[in-house]
């Protein structure tokens, strides 16, 4: 039965109401830091190993609660105050990396969301960054800042006048959603981005032959173009292959890694590139006898010295635990 005016109208009050109260309650979460980073790792092509990783945010309530960012950032958006929590999650990935880098541990790039709102304040934007940067006294290298095809068509002058000034402080700029717009391939002549990433609705389970022929023109156009290109919900192995055939640089999605929270990423990233372990460590990641990642619960003892040379019965071994403990 369709809404009638009346039942519209409450409806819009409920929801104006519960805005307001979201609204207000992030206030008072944005004060108490319940707002947590989360990382996705992001898979090099040619190595299969966590090559970087996109920075997202959750919200962990007081009352344990995990809120995920489609239940809060709309109505967040539509008051721009979703810039003071941009804010807050660059400073917070900015630590992270700080912290590493004191304790001499390896630096992985991070790839961080900028919202639409940032292009109608540009200059206090790129200032407010700089600052960041240069408070925590991090590797500018690391950064990518990811910007929706989208919101680049709406705001063409403001994202190249950024993109401009990142570029002075070497920083890479990607085109977040590529595909989702209407003008993707008329904007390709001209865009300034590094790095392009491809939306993940051309990436569905079931991929036609003539869907592969248009990721392949995709990805020839930004090759030729020099664009560096990632590919994100990635699920599936035939989709891992194909993409890997078609020299995809990074790719991220569930066939990998979910996002994960900051101490797990820590530990992931601290063993994941390393394919030789001593018999009875604990180690969180592996690769298998044919160079695929693996991942494991960090309770997990292997033991085998380096399992290139793993023997029949720890083939078996290693296959049981790929089945076991795949996340």
């Amino acid at each position: 039965m369709p809404l009638n005016l009346t039942d519209f109208n409450q409806f819009y009050v409920i929801n104006k109401i519960c805005g307001q109260e979201k609204q207000r309650h992030y206030l008072e979460a944005l004060g108490r830091k319940e707002f947590q980073i989360y990382f996705q790792p992001k898979i090099s092509g040619k190595s299969q190993k966590i090559a970087s990783a996109e920075v997202l945010i959750r919200w962990k309530r007081a009352d344990g609660e995990l809120w995920f960012p489609d239940s809060f950032l709309p109505i967040l958006e539509e008051t721009g105050e979703i810039e003071a929590l941009d804010y807050y999650v660059y400073e917070a990935a900015f630590q992270w990396l700080a912290n590493r880098r004191s304790a001499g541990l390896k630096l992985l790039p991070l790839s961080l969301n900028v919202s639409p709102v940032h292009f109608r304040k540009i200059h206090t934007f790129t200032k407010k960054v700089l600052q960041l940067i240069q408070k925590y006294e991090i590797p500018s290298e690391y950064l990518v800042f990811e910007i929706t095809e989208t919101t680049y068509i709406h705001n063409i002058e403001a994202v190249n006048s950024m993109i401009r000034f990142f570029h002075e402080q070497n920083i890479r700029i990607s085109m977040d959603d590529f595909g989702s717009g209407y003008s993707s391939l008329n904007t390709l002549k001209d865009i300034l981005f590094d790095e392009v990433k491809i939306d993940k609705r051309f990436l569905s389970d079931d991929l036609t032959e003539k869907g592969k022929i248009v990721l392949q023109e995709i990805f020839h156009l930004l090759k030729r173009t020099n664009k560096f290109i990632v590919c994100e919900g990635v699920e599936t192995k035939e989709m891992v292959d194909f993409l890997i055939q078609e020299g995809c640089d990074e790719l991220q999605g569930y066939y990998y890694y979910k996002p994960m929270e900051m101490g797990k990423f820590e530990e992931y990233s601290l063993y994941v590139n390393n394919r030789d372990f001593l018999a009875g460590d604990k180690v969180l990641t592996f690769t298998d006898l044919d160079g695929r990642l693996l991942a494991m619960k960090p309770d997990v003892t292997l033991s085998v010295i380096n399992n290139t040379s793993a023997t029949e019965e720890t083939r078996e071994k290693l296959y049981y635990i790929e089945n076991v403990y795949r996340e």
